[in-house]
């Protein structure tokens, strides 16, 4: 096998030469997100003025002179063919321009189709999931298969070829300086064994392999040395070399979003394009937190109160609680918070989980919960509020399957719960917790439960004899069912195979009986003269008392100037009726939306990014949806486009729309609580309104909960970047291109004051933003600025 360095369009050049995808390769399977990939990098290429840009390697075989079969490698050429096709057409059309005048044609001719009279197409696809006639389609100008995602990728392309990022000679600039290795096949090459060889069951590239290499490639020797030597290397240590569960919640602490672990690496560097921070820099507090989460998981942060009850609360697994106490912990270190607030905080965690715990409270909404905490309370909290009581606030007014558990749902289900047949870990927490409660005094229970010194004893055993069914009475069946595995009949013993079925005078008295325990749990067990109902019942009460008293529901008199807008994840009952949507969040996208059916139809393309061809099989069975083929003008007036040749029906109520997506999430298997929904705190009707008789300003004052949010001086850029981001984005179609023509002689400063919002029309305020975008550019930092101050509510407001 030879292989040379080369451009990857030259892979496609040939008048008579047909590329291959053999059947035994993989399916093509690459998304709208590495397309988005792609054409960031294409920008960077023209914008950085990069010579060439690696885009991996290629392995294939001159099987005939005319033939050449890619054996590795079809990702990125079907990927790079269905750009070079959206420019052409894009060309083609007049969406874009170039100074050869004859470009289209050429890439057309010497690219994409065979030198021949029938204008075959240069380039086969693996024939499997309609790919190959899906490009033939496309080529040939044909009604498309929308169900592909060639015909997906191809769309997003000439999306984003729209929007002018480049013009066309910038776009065939840029494809022509990506660079591949290119591994040709010589004769005494075994195709077959080569391509073995390359998807051979060997290790691959763990995500932090691949940051680790991204982050040091094209450094100097010296600098990679010292990087990896006294940063990366100690992070690894420092998290005994789980870097890539690290890495993950270090990157949700940092933007309150949680990449999936296959997804660390892309969501590495998304975070790094957008951090104002070097390599350097990033390194430096990706070590720290790595030193943080050693203390944390240690229990050795140096604070007496904090780690006692550290050493308890990691017992059980509490990861999801670390992009919280991270950087938590580095403010204690940095004295900016007391060692006594940080015991707090520790404590409310500690009695959140557990209550939400024992109370059977659903899991899977706390990874949003925390990945937002730290932020929201530190942009609630004044310099006179303590963290822990804004914590507290914070927990606390989440409903639903986000609720901090309230005394008597506690203490109804700590009582009756079946404590016994529940994780190891947990019911060795439980006990040591009971044991020793906040004494100095204290038994290692967990270590005893763990080494198996001691176990778990039912007073009342599991198997009644007839001692045990005349003592507890004629309703001993129902007692015995009722009781058996609650708290107030479990305790720890060193004796348990030695009491078995014993009677209970037998079990207090006997050689190392009850009345010999050492164990506090033991103390009422001692004192009773009889072992029943009424005793397990008194002994429940008393347990449940010591619990109320080491998980206590904190109080807080805390009220925020701005309340925090809530999050709800769908589930599988809430109904929100009568509640109003303001943005979503799911599978890594946030979205700020003006509507239920605004919020209904952009949840399903995200569902369809990944899921097209199951849903498009779905659609075509399932109620309220219908795929068809040809124009959009042939949907149902009461139904609304998803992607082309798939409609939803959406002129029904909120509680309908959130039915057709449950049972699409049940029918593709996908967590119906991984959708989280911010609400506003107002009411609508049952139906919503037309999105025709919404104010002409609707997609930017549809901003305004989310912006009022962040209306603090607390708010960091991090967090401002989303809604900057989609505001910047929605506000294209509203910018004028020189504000300076209606806002003549106005400044900045000018367009903030009090006086000039108060006297603003709509086209003022257009203008304001427009100016306010224009100096972004030159001076990033404003809008930021402009958000945390207030003064792009009180704009948007003016829209109202």
């Amino acid at each position: 096998m030879k292989g040379s360095i080369t451009k990857i369009y030259t892979v496609f050049d040939g008048s008579s030469k047909k590329l291959v995808i053999p059947v035994y390769q993989r399916n093509y399977d690459w998304g709208t997100k590495h397309c988005a990939r792609l054409y960031d990098d294409l920008i960077g290429i023209i914008r950085e003025n990069r010579t060439t840009h690696f885009f991996g390697a290629i392995v294939g075989n001159s099987e005939t002179a005319f033939t050449y079969v890619v054996i590795d490698g079809q990702q990125r050429l079907t990927t790079t063919s269905l750009l070079m096709l959206a420019l052409v057409r894009s060309l083609e059309n007049g969406v874009v321009t170039s100074k050869e005048v004859k470009l289209a044609s050429k890439i057309r001719k010497s690219y994409l189709v065979l030198k021949d009279e029938n204008d075959e197409v240069k380039f086969k696809l693996k024939p499997v999931k309609n790919d190959n006639d899906a490009y033939i389609r496309l080529l040939h100008e044909d009604a498309p298969i929308e169900s592909s995602t060639i015909t997906a990728n191809y769309r997003y392309f000439l999306d984003r070829i729209s929007r002018g990022e480049l013009n066309g000679d910038e776009i065939w600039d840029a494809i022509c300086r990506l660079q591949v290795m290119l591994l040709d096949l010589e004769p005494q090459d075994d195709p077959q064994r080569i391509f073995e060889s390359i998807n051979s069951t060997g290790l691959e590239l763990s995500e932090a392999d691949k940051i680790r290499n991204v982050v040091l490639m094209g450094l100097t020797s010296h600098v990679q040395e010292d990087l990896y030597e006294n940063y990366w290397n100690r992070i690894e240590k420092s998290v005994e070399y789980k870097t890539d569960w690290f890495i993950r919640f270090y990157l949700v602490a940092k933007t309150g979003k949680t990449p999936r672990m296959d997804g660390v690496y892309e969501a590495f560097r998304s975070f790094q394009k957008t951090s104002a921070s070097d390599t350097r820099e990033i390194l430096t507090e990706m070590r720290n937190y790595a030193e943080y989460t050693r203390k944390l998981n240690s229990a050795c942060t140096g604070l007496a109160d904090a780690d006692r009850r550290l050493r308890r609360f990691n017992m059980i697994k509490h990861d999801v609680t670390l992009p919280l106490m991270m950087p938590l912990l580095g403010e204690v270190e940095a004295e900016t918070i007391s060692k006594v607030d940080f015991a707090a905080v520790i404590q409310i965690l500690d009695s959140y989980l557990f209550r939400r715990f024992v109370c059977g409270a659903p899991t899977q909404g706390l990874n949003k919960i925390f990945a937002t905490a730290y932020s929201e309370v530190r942009r609630l909290r004044s310099p006179q509020d303590s963290f822990s009581d804004v914590l507290a606030y914070s927990l606390r007014r989440r409903a639903t399957s986000g609720r901090f558990p309230e005394d008597p749902e506690f203490e109804q289900a700590f009582a009756t719960r079946d404590l016994y047949n529940i994780k190891s870990e947990y019911r060795s927490y439980l006990f040591e917790c009971l044991e020793n409660n906040s004494s100095n005094d204290t038994h290692d229970i967990a270590g005893a439960l763990e080494d198996q010194s001691i176990s778990i004893e039912h007073i009342m055993p599991r198997t009644l004899t007839s001692t045990w069914r005349e003592n507890l009475g004629p309703a001993y069946e129902e007692i015995h069912t009722t009781w058996i595995n609650r708290i107030g009949n479990l305790t720890v013993t060193g004796y348990n195979s030695s009491y078995s079925n014993s009677s209970f005078t037998e079990k207090l008295t006997r050689t190392d009986g009850f009345l010999a325990s050492p164990y506090r749990l033991n103390a009422r067990i001692k004192a009773a003269p009889m072992w029943d109902m009424h005793q397990m019942d008194a002994r429940t009460k008393e347990l449940t008392a010591l619990a109320l008293e080491y998980w206590p529901l904190p109080q807080t008199d805390f009220t925020p100037r701005i309340a925090p807008l809530p999050i709800v994840p769908m589930g599988d009952e809430e109904s929100f009726t009568n509640e109003v949507i303001s943005a979503f969040e799911f599978q890594g996208t946030k979205k700020t939306v003006k509507s239920w059916k605004d919020a209904f139809v952009e949840v399903l393309r995200i569902v369809v990014e990944n899921h097209r061809e199951e849903i498009f099989a779905y659609a075509g069975e399932a109620a309220g949806f219908r795929t068809f083929f040809g124009s959009p003008d042939q949907m149902s007036r009461d139904h609304t486009l998803v992607v082309p040749g798939l409609s939803v029906w959406t002129v029904n109520s909120t509680s309908t729309k959130l039915g057709i997506l449950r049972k699409l999430f049940d029918h593709l298997d996908l967590e119906t609580d991984e959708l989280m929904i911010t609400l506003r705190n107002s009411e609508i009707d049952e139906f919503e309104p037309a999105d025709d008789s919404q104010s002409a300003y609707i997609e930017l004052t549809k901003f305004l909960p989310g912006l009022q949010e962040l209306a603090t001086v607390s708010a960091s850029e991090e967090e401002t970047r989303p809604i900057r981001d989609e505001f910047a984005d929605a506000f294209t179609e509203f910018r004028i291109a020189d504000p300076y023509a209606v806002l003549p002689d106005r400044s900045l400063p000018d367009v903030e004051s009090p006086e000039f919002i108060e006297a603003a029309t709509p086209e003022d305020i257009i203008a304001a933003v427009s100016l306010l975008l224009q100096v972004e550019r030159l001076m990033p930092g404003q809008f930021h600025r402009v958000i945390t101050t207030g003064t792009m509510t009180r704009w948007l407001t003016v829209l109202t």
